[in-house]
């Protein structure tokens, strides 16, 4: 039960070092990201569920291609920026008693950067909307050369930090972890996604309603609870 614990404890964690520690990284990329992308994106009204899934959503194609366009109007994406393919082999990784696999790619084209995703996506629309908005932050980051891989080698997680900048932390922080039925029908297994996970996004998710003058978010209440305890707990700390 114990390395149960301690194993559950590891997916909820960063997936990568934070340089300086989660608190100083998440304070110091999210004012970044202010500066680059300015504060009028920051107080925009953060997207619910029922904002961005329409009720007759049916998981097919065109159903999530749709899904994948609202996103690029939250996200300032251009109409036709970047190409979008649901072709991407969904590479499954287990690792002992857990998986990890990686749903979704950007790629840089010569006339247009694609978007990959796994075909079985669709099925699960708070993880497309939360996989599609980390590879277009990919075109916002990457794409616009307002970073480097040689300059932000922390790339990954900046680009999940960003879906919660551009008000779409609640996919992002609700997709990062679940427990799914195994392949043999005996029990569930843990799913991890993204980078920085359930325990950074509670942070990052706190000091991104501090910094919109929200102490008591009323869109707390669709955060899954483990990320709504610990937010609730972060923004503690930030208004003593």
């Amino acid at each position: 039960m114990m390395r149960n614990s301690q194993q559950i404890r590891s997916l909820k964690a960063p997936r990568e070092r934070l340089p300086g520690g989660s608190r100083r990284w998440i304070r110091a990329s999210m004012d970044w990201l202010v500066a680059e992308f300015g504060r009028d994106v920051l107080q925009r009204p953060i997207a619910l569920p029922a904002d961005m899934i329409p009720v007759a959503y049916d998981g097919s194609r065109a159903a999530a291609t749709e899904l994948c366009g609202r996103v690029d109007g939250r996200m300032d994406l251009r109409p036709g920026q970047c190409g979008l393919s649901f072709e991407l082999e969904c590479v499954r990784r287990p690792r002992g008693a857990t998986v990890k696999e990686q749903s979704g790619r950007w790629l840089r084209g010569t006339e247009q950067n694609l978007i990959q995703l796994a075909p079985t996506l669709p099925n699960d629309p708070v993880a497309l909307i939360a996989i599609y908005a980390h590879e277009v932050g990919h075109e916002l980051l990457l794409g616009s050369g307002r970073i480097t891989l040689t300059t932000r080698p922390d790339h990954e997680s900046l680009t999940d930090l960003i879906t919660v900048f551009y008000g779409l932390g609640i996919f992002t922080a609700n997709a990062a972890y679940e427990r799914r039925p195994r392949p043999n029908g005996r029990g569930k297994q843990p799913l991890a996604r993204g980078y920085l996970r359930e325990a950074a996004l509670s942070e990052a998710l706190a000091y991104y309603a501090m910094l919109r003058g929200e102490r008591h978010p009323e869109w707390e209440r669709h955060l899954d609870a483990p990320v709504r305890r610990g937010m609730r707990n972060h923004l503690a700390v930030l208004h003593r």
